[in-house]
């Protein structure tokens, strides 16, 4: 069992066709690998690749990654990686999916001939040029709450396959230089594609997202926080744990208010939204409980 000092966690994915027939046996044989080894976290699987988000041991750790390899039969992978004193995940699940990232473009699957990322020293560098291009945000709006780059346009997505939908009504001219980010990179890649598809021809993608951006450029360009898709919620800029968000018991999303729970007296985490309809309490066992027992001190004795 990882103690709390050692958990080490790596986020990857990989575009790599895989026949769909052998999906069945490729996800049966992550999840009892991961199991036999003390792996948490979720892995996707379909026939356009694998995508993933682990947590372990640095031994463990580093043994998923060289399985990952084998799996993928290639050595080509980017892993991005930072650590918790929390235990960032509750269960390992391998999932089998139409897409490891959800587009609901199935059709649009980047190859190894198309290369439009950035480094994150580039991306700095275009960043503090005299004349920067436009800058978007890929990520869903509840994401953008913790953090994103300065100026950048946030689309005001709930789900990123609204992406399409942004770009049709979007008044951005077709030949303006664009750059685009998300969190570990995976989205971009078919965000461009969706770009380039619709006729924008100059668009530059940060490669590894804002994890790897902050891992070379902490407390520079990217304001707040980055959000992430496990019990840490969020990354500073020095990719801990945040201590800034948590998530809100009333709709699951980023929330930054603290209360105390009438039920239980612990603290927890509450969004703006939620503040004036959610019940005083932080789980939906205490709310159960506080309204049987509001209800039961407001019976005529």
């Amino acid at each position: 069992m990882v103690s709390e000092a050692l958990w080490h966690v790596t986020s990857f994915y990989r575009f790599i066709s895989i026949d769909e027939e052998s999906l069945d046996a490729l996800r049966l044989e992550i999840k009892e690998w991961c199991q036999s080894n003390g792996i948490l976290g979720l892995v996707l699987v379909a026939s356009e690749g694998i995508n993933g988000t682990v947590g372990g041991g640095p031994a463990e750790i580093t043994a998923f990654k060289h399985m990952v390899c084998q799996w993928t039969r290639t050595e080509d992978i980017r892993f991005k990686d930072s650590t918790s004193l929390k235990r960032p995940f509750r269960r390992m699940s391998v999932d089998k999916r139409t897409e490891i990232v959800t587009l609901k473009r199935p059709d649009l699957v980047p190859n190894e001939t198309q290369n439009y990322h950035l480094s994150p020293t580039e991306w700095q560098e275009m960043l503090e040029s005299e004349h920067p291009p436009l800058l978007i945000d890929t990520r869903n709006t509840y994401e953008t709450l913790a953090g994103k780059f300065k100026g950048a346009i946030d689309p005001q997505i709930k789900h990123f396959s609204e992406w399409g939908a942004y770009l049709d009504k979007t008044e951005i001219p077709k030949d303006e230089p664009v750059m685009i980010y998300c969190t570990g990179g995976i989205r971009c890649e078919k965000a461009i594609l969706e770009m380039h598809a619709r006729g924008f021809d100059k668009v530059y993608q940060l490669r590894d997202g804002i994890i790897g951006y902050l891992a070379e450029f902490p407390d520079s360009k990217f304001e707040g926080e980055c959000y992430v898709f496990d019990d840490r919620v969020a990354l500073d800029q020095q990719l801990n744990p945040t201590t800034q968000f948590g998530t809100c018991p009333g709709c699951g999303l980023t929330a930054s208010t603290t209360r105390t729970c009438e039920q239980c007296q612990r603290e927890y985490w509450i969004c703006d939204e939620c503040k004036s309809t959610w019940n005083p309490v932080c789980s939906k066992a205490c709310r159960d409980l506080w309204q049987r027992h509001t209800q039961k001190a407001q019976q005529p004795t």
